[in-house]
């Protein structure tokens, strides 16, 4: 798990992030594509510390929100008090209740590192949908990303939150044995008046994807695209995925 997960760097997420995610808009996006297909039940997977868990809380009959990490759940219980949410592995997990749709946002689908990560993941939540339910979720599109990152190994983005005003400098290479695993190092900075305030350091491994990967992993595991969108991001280009439970 990356470090900007853990105990130190937890906080720093939520704080920083704030300025480079317009969550607002996250939830639209969302929010949109769920309601076009009538969905009033959401599971959402890799919830962080709860930025989305408000708007899906307040404007759908049921919400719960799922992650690995027991640092971010923390921030997200803390902020959220009458929130839902579950401390489990997207790659193995089983719940009681069933879903009209489940929701990966934020590109937490970086983190399945392996095609059985993936597979798994896609089956786990196809066991948590209701019968024809949906699968709404977005990758690094590893077309793109790969030669950009060859052309800029090291990139700078900011951050303003309030008034204080933030950035990460980001150093990325591909892994030799598998250009589609990205070996990552970011360093997280608060802007002073006579000097930067160094936050804090984070090293990880993700992976993007192609659509050719995903949907082959998706039909394996009992689903149908419905329906595939490029959205840009802050910092990555992405493909989103709507897919449909099928048997």
């Amino acid at each position: 798990m990356s470090n900007l997960y853990g105990p130190k760097l937890s906080r720093v997420f939520d704080k920083i992030y704030k300025g480079f995610i317009d969550y607002n808009a996250e939830y639209v996006f969302y929010a949109q594509l769920c309601q076009e297909n009538k969905v009033k039940s959401i599971l959402e997977l890799g919830c962080g510390t709860g930025n989305l868990a408000t708007y899906f809380s307040k404007d759908f009959d049921a919400y719960l929100g799922l992650d690995y990490s027991e640092h971010m759940l923390s921030i997200a219980r803390e902020k959220f008090p009458n929130g839902n949410f579950v401390h489990r592995d997207m790659r193995n997990f089983s719940l009681d209740k069933r879903f009209d749709a489940a929701l990966i946002t934020g590109r937490s689908t970086s983190y399945l590192l392996t095609s059985d990560d993936l597979l798994s993941t896609f089956k786990c939540i196809h066991k948590v949908l209701n019968l024809n339910g949906y699968m709404i979720f977005d990758c690094i599109d590893a077309t793109k990303f790969i030669p950009y990152i060859r052309e800029n190994p090291t990139v700078l983005h900011t951050s303003k939150v309030g008034n204080t005003n933030y950035y990460r400098t980001s150093e990325w290479y591909s892994m030799k044995d598998d250009p589609e695993l990205i070996h990552w190092t970011a360093s997280y900075y608060e802007q002073g008046s006579a000097e930067n305030l160094f936050l804090g350091k984070d090293t990880v491994i993700f992976k993007v994807f192609t659509e050719t990967e995903i949907r082959s992993a998706l039909k394996q595991a009992g689903f149908e695209v419905k329906d595939s969108m490029d959205r840009p991001t802050y910092a990555f280009d992405t493909f989103v995925i709507v897919a449909k439970k099928n048997k």
